[in-house]
């Protein structure tokens, strides 16, 4: 579900199906397909101001993010929709792709929608598998504390772990780890903090 006339317009333009278009009463200008009461739009709007629209879309199909020639962001049971779409939005910023791996919060919930600031439009996203990962023929880094200091390369797959449990055994098996450096005052950065760092370090 996508809120307000500017979201729900670039989604439609960007391909996204819309399974309807809900108006609230006063807000429509006759081209709404169906008007709920405001009670009623209140009580279905994830935001607490609304625009007064908003839209049911089908969920968009996985996209072939081996294939794009970007760097591939895997986000490894980050629960958290706020750090996912946060990360997306990181994605668009700095030319990557995504993809989750199980365990990880839904890029199309509101909150990560919204987190991602429109950018779940146009980053490609795909829900994936460690085989996935570590057959795709692409180098495999995984964020760690303990890693080599050094910026992961366009062509890389960089997959991020929660910031508690950091990433699968899996993983660590077939990767190799990168760090960022700090001062050291601090003992983990948030996965999105720590995203933004290694992403523009792919992409400057």
């Amino acid at each position: 579900m996508l809120e307000g006339p500017k979201m729900v317009a670039d989604a439609i333009a960007a391909g996204w199906t819309p399974i309807a278009v809900i108006g609230g009463q006063g807000t429509g200008d006759g081209g709404q397909e169906i008007v709920f009461s405001d009670s009623l739009f209140r009580a279905v709007a994830e935001t607490k101001t609304s625009q007064g629209v908003l839209a049911l879309f089908r969920r968009p199909c996985n996209a072939d993010v081996f294939a794009s020639g970007q760097l591939l962001v895997a986000l490894d049971a980050v629960q958290d929709p706020g750090n996912v779409g946060t990360i997306v939005r990181l994605a668009a910023a700095f030319d990557a792709a995504v993809a989750l791996l199980p365990g990880c919060a839904d890029p199309f919930s509101p909150k990560a929608i919204r987190a991602s600031a429109g950018a779940i439009l146009n980053v490609p996203i795909a829900s994936v598998s460690v085989q996935q990962l570590t057959g795709a023929g692409r180098p495999l880094l995984y964020a760690d504390i303990d890693g080599e200091t050094r910026a992961p390369a366009k062509t890389d797959i960089l997959v991020l772990g929660s910031e508690g449990g950091g990433v699968s055994e899996e993983i660590r098996r077939h990767g190799n780890p990168v760090a960022i450096k700090t001062s050291g005052r601090v003992e983990s950065l948030n996965v999105a903090a720590a995203a933004a760092i290694l992403l523009w370090q792919a992409f400057r």
